[in-house]
């Protein structure tokens, strides 16, 4: 092989990225140098075998393949052993294969040629001869092949890691034997790293978060060498409220040289407050508990000590209760005979007051008064009595129980006393009663004083904010002001880094100015200081300079804007500049919300009086349980601190106060995930009314704006 042949190859070979095109250069220039019309490489690939040849046909190749790889072949064994040999050839026919294994820098075999068996030995050993020569090149591009599909699979699996613990509920944490974060997943993220456009506020947080989760972990985990759950405080960066995590440390020495830690921060907050409820509700129970114990106690402390007999019986007339006196009427005592005294006195006693307690139980009244006699079993003689028994009845307004008090008319005196007693504790009771309706009328009074004083101060603040428009907006606008004319370098030539900063500056400026506008909207119609500026209006032109307004928005989203007016769209006497507020609001909303698709805007006459007018998108759409709050003040569909379209939460509360106060209606019609469409309807002719009457439109609560979801 001559120099400059051997230099071209090698050239190619340096380009060559896979093992089967070096593979397939060398084969070439070997079978060239010995002269040699057709070979065949075979190589390991992976589990696989693969084949090359030069001069032979596909089929050929094929069979070759299904030889090399299937098991208990003549091929297969040959390749496995690793020696020279001669095989029959693979197609059937007659002849033999010449089997040349070939070998690495390891001496490993990775490869082997196969060779008509006619071939001459110098033929097969300039081929051999070409093969070593290139042998290095050759095991440089498989080991760099094998590189790069190691690297792919490394860097798969550190893609499918870093997505599953990013997917994790919890905050992951790694740290360094100096309490340093090395890893943390988005979670972590958001309590303990903050992004250049972060608050002050939120950057404290953050900064008080590292410091108590490095405290902690010098305190319980580094310090200690223990892996014990343990609770931790943090603070949360977007509200500031107070969270507990418990901590579940994990030691990773293999992470880093000096050892690591993994730290699993499971959020208890809720349920710490739930376990704290919990608890006060168990004190609470077991309070109750007490005392409904100590109620019945003092009950039947009060039965035993009566001195008339007490019983309770069931809806079947049965004794289920009863108090010493009334045992020793209806109750025999144990070891007596049937026929001694006290047996048939209990007996006599009990079939009275049982005949007794069954008629009252079918009749309708609450409360039977009843005289007859009783035998004493003592005394063996009969005695009057006054019984007087009360339905208790259950929730179903069915007697389920009746309390009976028998007085022994020859004691009326004491019975009087008691009776006098009870009723003293009735009125005791009434007494209570009263005090505590009193009490809760007070209350109620003071409820309705303090929604007054709520009231008028929520009035005061919306007018207070109405009239302070001028002095909020003043040093925005000085704000923005003065940044252009430093942007345009009037004060003198700014650095890259200065632009920046008042590209920034000027940004959040026009952003805070935009906040400030809508709240003085929103306050200045809440106010009743909103007025109504009442012109001949052509609907057909403030709809054509909406959409020329429009059109760099939809320009830059790649959206197809429709524009699709009545041919005889009438004039409107209406509020020109809060009609165009109006459809600008909805638009921008149509526009931001729609990624890919259209934006329509369409109008036409409703009837003899009125008009119609929508604006519909191919957008996100919006859930069915959202419906009833996208026109609350201050609210977003997606409220979450990391949604992903900002804004204050007006833009619909105000324009369904500014429809409101045209006179006019709106509803949504939106399916998730397809698109919106809102429809306004305002008269021909706006009647001024007086203010009173402006600020009572305006202000109506939002059950007019009708809605229908079809997700």
């Amino acid at each position: 092989m001559t120099t400059g042949v051997t230099t071209e190859l090698s050239e190619r070979l340096a380009r060559a990225t896979e093992p089967a095109e070096a593979l397939s250069l060398v084969l070439e220039r070997a079978l060239a140098e010995a002269g040699l019309a057709r070979g065949l490489v075979i190589y390991s690939d992976g589990n696989r075998r693969r084949v090359l040849g030069f001069g032979v046909a596909d089929g050929y190749i094929q069979k070759a393949r299904r030889a090399a790889n299937q098991e208990e072949t003549v091929l297969s064994e040959v390749l496995s052993a690793g020696e020279a040999a001669r095989i029959p050839a693979p197609d059937g026919e007659d002849g033999e294969l010449q089997v040349v294994p070939f070998t690495g820098l390891d001496e490993q075999v990775w490869g082997a040629l196969l060779l008509d068996g006619r071939s001459p030995p110098s033929s097969v050993e300039a081929v051999v001869s070409v093969f070593e020569q290139f042998t290095p090149v050759l095991e440089k591009v498989r080991l760099v092949r094998d590189l790069q599909g190691r690297a792919e699979r490394l860097s798969k699996q550190r893609d499918l890691l870093t997505t599953i613990v990013n997917s994790l509920p919890d905050p992951v944490v790694l740290t360094d034997a100096t309490n340093n974060i090395i890893l943390a997943n988005d979670r972590a993220d958001q309590l303990f790293s903050t992004t250049p456009g972060d608050s002050e506020g939120r950057r404290r947080a953050v900064q008080l978060n590292n410091l108590l989760f490095s405290s902690f972990l010098t305190q319980s985990v580094i310090s200690t060498r223990q892996a014990k759950p343990r609770e931790l405080n943090l603070v949360d960066p977007n509200d500031g409220s107070d969270l507990l995590f418990e901590v579940l440390p994990a030691p990773m020495p293999q992470a880093t040289s000096d050892g690591a830690f993994l730290s699993i921060l499971r959020n208890i907050t809720d349920l710490k407050r739930a376990v704290t409820e919990l608890e006060a509700q168990f004190q609470r129970s077991r309070i109750a508990e007490e005392r409904v114990r100590e109620e019945w106690e003092r009950l039947n402390a009060t039965l035993e000590n009566v001195g008339d007999p007490i019983l309770v019986t069931d809806n079947q007339s049965n004794i289920i209760l009863m108090n010493k006196e009334a045992e020793r009427l209806f109750d025999a005592p144990a070891g007596d005979g049937a026929d001694s005294r006290q047996p048939r006195a209990v007996r006599t006693n009990d079939t009275k007051f049982t005949s007794l307690i069954s008629d009252f139980l079918l009749r309708p009244e609450d409360r039977r008064v009843e005289k007859f006699d009783l035998e004493d079993p003592d005394e063996a003689a009969a005695f009057p009595v006054e019984v007087v028994s009360s339905k208790i009845y259950n929730p179903r307004g069915e007697p389920s129980a009746i309390v009976s008090v028998i007085h022994d008319l020859t004691q009326v005196a004491e019975n009087e006393r008691l009776a006098s007693e009870l009723r003293t504790l009735n009125e005791e009771l009434e007494d209570r009663i009263s005090m505590a309706t009193l009490e809760l009328e007070e209350r109620n009074r003071r409820l309705e004083w303090q929604s007054r004083e709520l009231e008028k101060a929520s009035r005061l603040k919306s007018e207070f904010l109405a009239s302070m428009s001028h002095e909020l907006r003043t040093p925005i606008n000085a704000v923005l002001g003065y940044t252009s004319l430093m942007r345009e370098e009037i004060y003198g030539e700014l650095t890259d880094k200065q632009k920046n900063g008042l590209d920034k500056i000027n940004s959040a400026s026009g952003h805070l100015l935009d906040l400030i506008n809508d709240i003085l909207d929103l306050s200045k119609i809440e106010a009743g200081k909103m007025p109504v500026y009442l012109e001949e209006v052509s609907l057909r032109h403030v709809l054509s300079e909406l959409s020329e307004a429009v059109e760099p928005l939809v320009r830059e989203k790649s959206l197809r804007y429709d524009l699709d007016l009545d041919d005889e769209l009438p004039d409107l006497f209406t509020d020109r500049t809060k009609l165009k507020q109006i459809l600008l609001n909805l638009l921008s909303n149509a526009i931001k919300f729609t990624s890919r698709g259209a934006v329509r805007l369409a109008a036409g006459l409703r009837g003899e009086d009125r008009v119609w007018i929508t604006v519909t998108d191919t957008g996100i759409g919006i859930k069915k349980d959202d419906l009833d709050t996208i026109f609350d003040d201050f609210r977003q569909v997606d409220q979450s601190p990391t949604r992903e379209y900002g804004g204050t939460g007006l833009g619909l509360s105000i324009t369904r106060k500014l429809i409101a106060l045209l006179d006019g209606d709106i509803e949504v019609d939106s399916e998730y995930g397809k698109g919106s469409c809102f429809t306004i309807e305002l008269p021909l002719r706006l009647s001024p009314g007086t203010r009173e009457e402006q600020v009572k439109r305006a202000l109506a609560p939002p059950d007019g704006s009708r809605h229908d979801a079809r997700a």
